[in-house]
Parts: structure tokens; C-alpha cells; sequence
């Protein structure tokens, strides 16, 4: 059994030539004219696909690719098929025909792994949501539970299970794990059985009924190996009763039979070692620390809201025992396929989600529900999610909590995930706790639930910008005030300073020249006599 792709639709496509569907967080860019074997293909891409081609994150980048596409990344984009690469490569001196082609051939498996891959990438332009709400959730990455949908096939290399094989009895389901535990047992019983059978038949103690309680010269002269052993059915019971321990006194070992004593000891400890073997098992099998996780709550869907004038990503999350949970850690991945600028195709990329690891607002002490908060900043990889692009992104946050079983010192991993039907874009979760008689209280009715909050329709990188834009229209403004109050600070200034420099008019120098003109009449008039 294969993943099932996160964007196949059962019966959508019937045509598989029609197949253009690509991941709908695929973001891609036309490629330049590099050297490459591969043919040029841009030219039947239509101007929509054409304009934006490259890669599918949720942070896109405005960067052209310097590197051509490659057949696998990107398969049938346009008119083009991995088998008209194929077929018009350098590579190959005559055409492949698909007539001559069957179901086997390269080509033929080629195509069919560019189909299977392409219904993984859709172009930005085209990210409408095209399948159903039940269809998403069997496509989860993780579901609910904290199961993880992925199976491993085409395994080769069985014997590596056999080396350890105490993990490998552990890890099987409990059916099979209490089918090989009678197993163990009864083939045990069996065998030994068996061995008691021969030895009996080859000495010849079941050629005749052996008496129960016989004189003792008779049992020296005739020597029976196995008392009360006289066909099968008895042989097994003298197993099981030797290996349990029973001992009913009815049938036992002859001193005078080496051999049967030597199998006796050998049952016994084999016996013992099954014990022990299963014992450990069936021990671990039961407090094993995936049950404590069934005690784990996490909230139903997760929200989008300010805290502290800053955008947040929150969930919730509880634990019902009052045995709790020791060194207790949470984290989170963004689970997402997208396309590098070199043309490779990432499936299911992990993308770390930052909880507060820095601050250690990641390690919790988890006696009551706690709200966990990713504050989405230029880092983060849903800096540019708004709730337009949430609704036609597609990708899936598993939110990973760790820490030590109290009453086991083991240590125990509860997970589950959110796909992006399950983020409320402007909501905050209720207050579920509450002081009542002098203690606090817990309403776990109130866990899930959610209420509406304002919030602009924009992403965090736009209100980013918005701010800076508000920034600095105001730091203008404040500019052009402070300017304003500078100029006027200057013409107060000079209106005090005009008298002083001013002070002479036409009429003073005037009075100044003829009062020099008098001085030197009258110094003419003393220098005449």
C-alpha cells in the first residue's frame, strides 16, 4: 500500500493526458535559457502559467530561477509529457513510439511517476479548493489521534527487524503478539512432547500398557523410561506437566533413563527462559507510554489572533491525570511540499514552527490547560499566510508534546496535526479556568471552545508594511512640525534683532551729513584768521 498524494482526487482525472493538476502551495517561475538536455518547453506554457513558476512555500520569493527545470520536478507543464522528452532528447537517435511501448517499459513508468508527482503541484493562479472536506481528511499527514499515515514498502533488508527482535515483538499489534505468545508455548509443549514419544518408542516402553504402580523389581527388570507414558496424548501431558511444574504424581522420569532426564533439564530451562522472555514482554507491552498520550487533550482547531500587538498562531492543550507530566516540552512542524529554485521537488518538507525554544517558553509545567503561542514574525514560515491565501493553501502543522510518564519515569510523545481548514482566522479561546472556595477550577467544557475577535484580512508581512508605512507618514509629519517650529522660531528671532541693525533710516543719515558739513564749516572758519 502506497501514501496516498496529498492533492489526488479518486476519479477526477480520467483521462490521465489531461492531468495538469499540480500542489496548490506550488509557486513556480519560468526558467531562463540555460544549457540543458532536456528541450525547451515554455513555449506552449499558456502567459498565466508562464508568469509565475517556481516554488510552493508559504513565503514566496520574487527572485527568478538561474537553473533550468528538470522532467521529474515539474512534469507536464503545458503541452509537454516526460515521454516527449523522452522521445525528442539528444539522447535518443530514433523516436519512441507509444504504440510500440507497453505498460513496462521506461517510459511508460516515467510518465507515470511525472502524473503521480504533478498532482502534487498546481500554479498559484489556479489555488481554488477542488476536494472535498472528506477526501482532506483522509489525506492528513498525521491524523487526529497522533497516527502517522505513512507506509513503508518494497522493504528488502527484512532480517534487520530479526536482530532486535524484543522491539519487534513489542511493536507488533496485540493480536498477533498474543497469537505469538500461546505460540511460544504451545510449540514448546509439541516438541518436547515429541522427543518424550521417540524415546519411548525406540526403547520400547509402548509396545505394551505399562502399569501405573508396579513392584520395584519389576520396574528394575523391565526399566521404563516414562512412567504412565504409554502414547502421544500422554507424552504431551507429561510436557506440559514438567514445564508448568504441575506434577500430578501419576507420571514421571526413570533414575535408569539418562536421556530422560537430560530432556527434562533441558525443558525446564527452556521453560524458564520463555517465562521470563514473555513476562518482559507482556510487561512492556502494557506500560508502554502510548496510553498515557489517550490522557493528552489538544484543542480541535487552532487560532489566529494579536497578542501584544503582535499576530500569534495558538492552540490549546491539557492533561486530565493529576499525575502530571515531568519536563514536559512542545513542539511543532509545518508540513508542506514545495519546489527549490534549482527545480527539485521537496514532498512533504518539514518546516520547524519556533514555540519559544530561545525564551524556554517551550518547557511547560502542565497542571492546567495552557494556551501555546508562535508569534509570527519576518522568521516565520506563515509570515505571509492572510485568510485569502489559507484558504487556498494546502499544508499541515503537527504539533509534537514530550515529556516523562510520573508514575513510570518513561518517556511519552502525544502528537496530532491541523490541516488549514481547521486554523479560525480572528478568534481567541475561552477561559476555561476559574477560583471557586479557595481552589482553582477547571471547566473542560470550555476547552474547544473559540469566540470571535476583529482582526484585519491581511497577512502579517502586509500589516508589517502597513505599520511601517503609518510609521512613516507620521515621523514625516512630526519632521514637517518640527520644521514648521524652526521656521517660525527663526522669524521670531529675527523680528528681535531688526532694531538693533535696522536702527538708521534716510533721514538720520541726512541729519549725520549735515552735521558733519557744520563741523567742517566751522573748522575752515577757525583755520581762516
Amino acid at each position: 500500500m502506497t501514501l496516498p498524494l496529498p492533492d489526488i482526487m479518486p476519479g477526477t482525472f480520467s483521462d490521465l493526458t489531461t492531468a495538469r493538476q499540480r500542489h496548490k502551495s506550488t509557486t513556480d517561475f519560468p526558467h531562463q535559457g540555460n544549457i540543458s538536455l532536456l528541450p525547451s518547453y515554455t513555449h506552449c506554457l499558456i502567459d498565466r502559467e508562464q508568469d509565475l513558476l517556481r516554488r510552493c512555500s508559504l513565503r514566496e520569493t520574487k527572485s527568478l530561477s538561474r537553473y533550468p527545470r528538470h522532467a521529474l520536478s515539474v512534469p507536464e507543464i503545458g503541452c509537454i509529457s516526460p515521454l516527449h522528452v523522452i522521445t525528442h532528447s539528444p539522447l535518443h537517435s530514433t523516436p519512441l513510439s507509444p504504440a510500440k511501448s507497453n505498460i513496462s517499459s521506461p517510459a511508460r513508468e516515467m510518465e507515470k511517476l511525472a502524473k503521480a508527482r504533478s498532482k502534487l503541484l498546481e500554479s498559484e493562479t489556479n489555488q481554488t479548493p477542488t476536494i472535498a472536506p472528506e477526501t482532506r481528511e483522509q489525506l492528513r499527514y498525521v491524523a487526529k489521534d497522533g497516527k502517522c499515515r505513512v507506509n513503508l514498502c518494497h522493504i528488502s533488508e527484512r532480517g534487520r527487524f530479526l536482530s532486535d527482535i524484543f522491539t519487534s515483538f513489542v511493536d507488533l499489534q496485540y493480536r498477533w503478539f498474543l497469537f505469538v505468545f500461546m505460540m511460544c508455548y504451545i510449540v514448546t509443549w509439541f516438541f518436547f512432547a515429541v522427543l518424550y514419544f521417540l524415546n519411548a518408542f525406540f526403547r520400547g516402553d509402548l509396545e505394551k500398557e505399562k502399569p501405573l504402580t508396579t513392584p520395584e523389581e519389576n520396574l528394575i527388570d523391565r526399566a521404563p523410561c516414562y512412567l504412565g507414558v504409554d502414547d502421544f496424548i500422554s507424552a504431551l501431558l507429561f510436557s506440559v506437566e514438567t514445564q508448568r511444574t504441575i506434577g500430578y504424581g501419576s507420571r514421571t522420569v526413570s533414575p535408569s533413563c539418562h536421556e530422560g532426564v537430560v530432556l527434562v533439564m533441558t525443558q525446564c530451562i527452556v521453560g524458564s527462559m520463555i517465562d521470563a522472555l514473555m513476562v518482559g514482554c507482556m510487561f512492556v507491552k502494557i506500560s508502554r507510554p502510548k496510553k498515557r498520550a489517550e490522557t493528552l487533550l489538544f484543542s480541535r482547531t487552532c487560532v489566529i489572533a494579536n497578542r501584544d500587538d503582535q499576530l500569534c498562531l495558538m492552540f490549546r492543550l491539557g492533561d486530565l491525570r493529576e499525575s502530571h507530566m515531568v519536563d514536559a516540552k512542545v513542539r511543532a512542524k509545518l508540513i508542506k511540499s514545495r519546489q527549490t529554485a534549482e527545480g527539485e521537488f521537496l514532498p512533504l518538507e518539514q518546516t520547524e514552527i519556533n514555540l519559544g525554544y530561545e525564551t524556554g517558553s517551550d518547557r511547560l509545567f502542565l497542571v492546567e490547560p495552557q494556551v501555546i503561542q508562535h508569534n509570527i514574525d519576518c522568521d516565520s514560515p506563515l509570515w505571509e499566510l492572510g485568510p485569502e491565501q489559507l484558504r487556498r493553501q494546502q499544508f499541515e502543522i503537527i504539533v509534537i508534546l514530550e515529556g516523562i510518564v510520573e508514575a513510570t519515569g518513561m518517556m511519552c510523545q502525544a502528537k496530532t496535526s491541523y490541516i488549514e481548514t481547521e486554523i479560525e482566522w480572528g478568534a481567541r479561546f475561552e477561559p476555561c479556568m476559574m477560583l471557586e472556595k479557595g481552589s482553582f477550577r477547571v471547566d473542560l467544557r470550555r476547552f474547544h471552545t473559540t469566540y470571535k475577535v476583529p482582526l484585519p484580512n491581511c497577512s502579517a508581512s502586509q500589516a508589517h508594511q502597513l505599520m511601517a508605512l503609518a510609521d512613516c507618514k507620521v515621523q514625516n509629519h512630526r519632521t514637517s512640525q518640527n520644521w514648521e517650529s524652526w521656521a517660525e522660531g527663526m522669524t521670531e528671532e529675527d523680528k528681535d534683532k531688526q532694531p538693533s541693525h535696522g536702527g538708521f533710516t534716510i533721514a538720520n543719515i541726512q541729519e549725520e551729513r549735515a552735521s558733519e558739513g557744520n563741523e567742517s564749516e566751522e573748522g575752515t572758519e577757525k583755520s581762516t584768521p
